[in-house]
């Protein structure tokens, strides 16, 4: 377990009312509430931009967010969508102004999502290419700080055994890439669901091994769900993790402190 448990006062996965698939209580004010009370001492608003999203609604979450005295410490960032391979939802924008890029690499289960690049089929095999190579792209981008919720498969979209197909030779090259780069992997609720978590433990033991820094989130789109890093707990502790494998941004922009 990790030696001070960082990861329990940090919640770097939150959504406010301005992303579309969250809920109309989630308010910035009532969010830092939230987080102060669950001890949260470093929390970040990481609204949804997808390929149709108006990046104003990054400026909104802001503007709403009430002055805060460092309890917690709010930071603004957000969740792009990898769209394809050469192409995501960020603007030069976000990376001047924002705290922090999270990208989605894995949005193409969305059925509605139909900017971003489907795979050529629905066979386990052709679908777990396809988020190998989703993921192999975010982690050579130079403005990505954290890729979210790695290899997740949506329920009801593709099936989740396409992600079984991937060895760990097929999984080094990016994960090789993102400890170059700098790129954090979240682990979140997505995480530690009972369909993924066989999958996703070795994967984050060849991330720790490989010098990947990891993040922690909610990813909350309701007030019930903000801080609750504590749900990781089990999954950190059986990986070792210790407080210096945690990435933590830095305010204004930045990778690692």
């Amino acid at each position: 377990m990790a030696e001070t448990g960082i990861y329990l006062h940090c919640d770097f996965h939150v959504h406010t009312r301005y992303s579309p698939c969250a809920q109309p209580e989630m308010v910035p004010k009532d969010i830092v509430d939230r987080a102060r009370e669950r001890g949260v001492k470093y929390l970040g608003l990481t609204d949804h931009v997808f390929g149709f999203t108006d990046p104003a609604i990054l400026k909104h979450a802001r503007q709403d967010c009430p002055p805060c005295d460092g309890n917690p410490e709010v930071l603004f960032g957000c969740e792009a969508d990898v769209m394809s391979v050469g192409r995501t939802a960020v603007t030069r924008e976000m990376i001047d102004t924002l705290d922090y890029i999270m990208v989605a690499a894995n949005h193409f289960t969305n059925e509605w999502q139909k900017m971003v690049e489907m795979p050529l089929s629905n066979e386990p095999e052709v679908v777990g290419r396809h988020f190998l190579k989703m993921f192999n792209y975010a982690a050579t981008l130079d403005y990505a700080d954290v890729i979210v919720h790695p290899f997740y498969v949506i329920p009801g979209s593709f099936d989740v055994r396409s992600i079984y197909t991937l060895t760990e030779n097929d999984l080094m090259p990016g994960i090789e890439s993102a400890a170059a780069n700098g790129v954090a992997v979240e682990i979140s609720r997505r995480s530690i669901t009972p369909e993924h978590i066989d999958f996703l433990t070795p994967f984050y033991r060849l991330c720790k091994k490989a010098g990947v820094k990891f993040s922690v989130g909610s990813d909350s789109h309701r007030l019930e769900d903000v801080g609750r890093t504590d749900l990781l707990t089990p999954l950190i502790s059986e990986l070792g993790l210790q407080d210096g494998d945690f990435w933590i941004p830095k305010k204004n922009g930045g990778k690692i402190e």
